[in-house]
């Protein structure tokens, strides 16, 4: 395969089955906004502005909607209320509109004659093109290419542009361009007031107020290389402009659309429409050009730092790099107001909303590729912790719980209660990130900023959500653990972990605070009101909370109870291994069976691998791995992570190829309702984990590896942040170099495997 194919994700030949599973693949964004893959022209048979009711469900189980197409235009942060789902992310208007007639006929993928077809995402610099030949019914062949993208330093703009060649024919051609508001999230309309506007030298705008108050304008500017006269053909939700002209064979016609995108949530001064006319001033003064140029070296920039090199399996290649154009897409590295949301912005499936994947799968990537953007993740965290505050007196606790489902405020917006109510586990998993962060960069100030506070709060609730036995230790009932099947467990062991774990760092913060930093232990003390007994119970919860496994076990137990559960008759029961496991068992059923959605005890060991031998990591993965469903895409990575510690080649390459199909395989269509966002963090964690066998930050003060590799691999490069250095480590079969980037390239460290 050439260089080129090994950037490129591709879609030869056009099916209409695979169009919305295309849509969410092809996402292009630049953290501020972010659009779905869709064609300019729109889709047919597929309306957008369907109403109804979507009911809380398992996301993971129910029917999606909109078999064929869904629109999506996201900026994080601007978000609606639904009568049920409580806070979502809303869809905003649809700006790419651009519509092209012959003679009556609407160019149509679906409905015209249509050849040659091809479209590709560029994952070097986000941009995607689409290429075929429209043989009309008046019998003109018209060669279209569209190209567009969604400029990284010019974050407001999207720059589109179709060039169309007559191979034969004459005839005329009309163009309409589009901005179109009759859209819908979710089935809910979240606009109040919409003013759409259009003007005959060639700009159309549409100012949309949605109805929590948020504003949003969108301005556009057509270019063509022949003479047109544009007339509007505006409606209550579309702003549009229709030219046309006399074609001929060998004629090109160029078309250019330039939108800028302002809300009033943006960090700039002036109103949402002075500054829509301000960018796009700015874009005309570069020029196409040079718009691009910058564009395209701020992407270089990015691959720099992030890319992964891999030799030997050109199938890996690709998908690597698509999971690290979706997390590089998906992240607003200057904006701590908002994190990334569980389908990466490219659907609105989990409603724009942030869950641990923020801390347990995204966080590692960005810690040692852009360690800036991991701490506005965290500072997320520290910008909510008083929707947090609120969701513990909700429950009828002190200090902070985290929401498990999480939007702006930082309240819980989950609408199922065994969700809501049980996944505790995310209020230690923060603590756990932030301790990431810190060892991985060495940024001391953040635990003493901002760090504390988290820390202090937590450690309250989990006081408080404490139970005490009769033998005087602690324990946490009716929990559910990552794996998710099984909501009422007790003292599962993940979650107790984690939670004496969060506890033991908020005392040492507090001790070391007081010794070294008394001025900023005394204002710690002041603005959280702590009392001189709340360390201390906060050390002995610690020291007295149950963990429900021991050294001498050779299989970790899920839970106290977990034994107790019902076996399952996977091979009667699970008849299609084309379909989630949870398709084929009743809620209730699940619910007291050992079937795990996900990993849970291999999570535990993944994140805290020095507490446990050898001996327990492959007993336990051996148990767990049978009765785990991998009904969620949060579960390979740890498995195969897992085997790969576990020297289980076979089954390493297996994950990483089950993880390569999630979202890029065409016959599971995994893209259709979004990217696993997830996923695409647990991969890059199974390559840098797993194959080149770096030893987590969390535990090693210096870059240390114990390489891999899966089977026909020849050669693993890519580049490390460890403590504000940089670093390149290159793996080969039987060695591995690793080079500080400091100028010289200087090799730091070298080893025969």
């Amino acid at each position: 395969m050439n260089e080129e194919n090994l950037w490129c994700l591709k879609e030869n030949g056009y099916h209409a089955e695979l169009h919305k599973h295309y849509e969410g693949l092809f996402t292009q964004g630049n953290g501020y906004m972010h659009v779905r893959g869709s064609f300019e022209e729109g889709c047919s048979d597929a309306p957008q502005d369907e109403d109804y009711l979507r009911f809380p469900d398992n996301v993971t189980l129910e029917k999606p909607r909109h078999p064929k197409s869904k629109q999506g235009t996201y900026i994080p942060g601007i978000v609606g209320r639904h009568p049920l789902l409580k806070e979502e992310i809303v869809n905003l208007p649809y700006y790419l509109g651009l519509e092209f007639l012959s003679d009556g006929e609407s160019l149509d993928m679906d409905r015209c004659r249509i050849s040659g077809y091809r479209r590709w995402l560029d994952l070097r610099d986000g941009s995607l093109h689409r290429s075929f030949v429209w043989e009309t019914a008046e019998g003109m062949q018209l060669h279209y290419t569209f190209n567009r993208y969604i400029s990284i330093v010019d974050t407001h703009l999207c720059i589109q542009r179709v060039q169309i060649e007559v191979l034969s024919g004459e005839g005329r051609l009309e163009v309409k361009a589009t901005l179109r508001a009759d859209v819908r999230t979710n089935g809910m309309n979240h606009f109040a007031q919409i003013v759409p506007w259009a003007e005959s030298k060639g700009s159309l705008s549409l100012d949309t107020l949605t109805e929590e108050g948020n504003q949003i304008f969108m301005l556009s500017a057509l270019e063509v290389s022949e003479a047109m006269t544009w007339h509007t053909e505006n409606t209550q939700t579309l702003a549009a402009l229709r030219g046309d002209c006399r074609l001929q064979t060998g004629d090109r016609l160029t078309v250019s659309k330039l939108t800028s995108v302002t809300t009033d949530r943006d960090m700039e001064e002036g109103t949402v429409r002075d500054r829509a006319l301000t960018h796009l001033g700015h874009a005309r003064d570069l020029g196409w050009e040079q718009l691009y140029n910058r564009h395209a070296a701020k992407w270089k920039s990015k691959w720099q730092h992030a890319d992964i090199r891999i030799k030997g399996d050109d199938t890996a290649q690709v998908s690597v790099r698509a999971s690290l154009y979706h997390l590089i897409r998906s992240n607003a590295e200057q904006d701590a107001r908002v994190a990334i949301c569980a389908k990466g912005y490219a659907g609105e499936a989990y409603f724009g909303r942030y869950f641990w994947d923020t801390e347990i799968n995204l966080l590692p990537f960005f810690l040692h590729t852009n360690p800036q953007a991991a701490r506005n993740l965290l500072l997320f965290r520290y910008n909510t912790l008083e929707g947090a505050r609120r969701n513990a007196r909700n429950y009828g606790y002190r200090g902070a719980r985290y929401a498990w489902e999480s939007s702006l405020s930082g309240e819980e917006q989950c609408a199922n209660w065994q969700y809501a109510d049980h996944e505790i586990h995310i209020t230690a998993d923060v603590v756990y990130a932030l301790y990431h962060y810190v060892n991985a960069t060495g940024d001391d100030e953040f635990l003493e900023r901002y760090g504390i506070d988290i820390l202090v709060e937590t450690a309250r609730y989990w006081s408080d959500r404490v139970d005490w036995n009769r033998e005087g230790y602690g324990e946490l009932l009716g929990v559910m653990g990552p794996d998710e099947y099984l909501p009422f467990t007790r003292n599962n062991a993940f979650t107790n972990r984690m939670v004496k774990f969060s506890l033991e760092q908020t005392v040492a913060c507090l001790d070391s605070l007081q010794s070294n930093k008394p001025d900023s232990y005394a204002s710690a003390v002041e603005r959280m009101g702590i009392h001189p007994d709340e360390r201390e119970l906060f050390r002995h919860t610690a020291e007295k909370l149950r963990l429900p496994y021991n050294s001498r076990m050779e299989i970790v137990p899920q839970s106290d109870d977990f034994a107790h559960y019902a076996d399952v008759e996977f091979e009667s029961l699970w008849t299609d291994r084309s379909r989630p496991f949870g398709h084929f068992i009743s809620q209730k059923r699940n619910y007291r069976s050992k079937a795990l959605k996900q990993a849970d005890v291999l999570e535990l060991m993944l994140l805290f691998p020095q507490e446990f031998s050898q001996e327990q990591m492959k007993a336990s993965y051996a148990y767990y791995e049978p009765i785990t469903t991998h009904d969620s895409s949060l579960s390979a990575a740890v498995h195969g992570i897992v085997a790969s510690w576990l020297n289980q080649k076979e089954e390493a390459g297996g994950f990483l190829q089950r993880m390569m199909a999630i979202d890029l395989s065409s016959e599971k269509k995994g893209a259709a309702e979004g990217i696993h966002i997830a996923n695409c963090g647990g991969l890059w964690q199974l390559i840098v984990y797993g194959f080149a066998g770096l030893t987590s930050a969390m535990w090693s003060e210096t870059l240390h590896l114990q390489p891999r590799l899966p089977e026909g691999w020849e050669e693993l490069s890519l580049q490390i942040v460890w403590r504000g250095e940089r670093y390149r480590v290159t793996v080969n079969p039987g060695a591995y170099e690793v080079h500080k980037l400091d100028g010289r390239e200087e090799a730091i460290a070298s080893k025969t495997i």
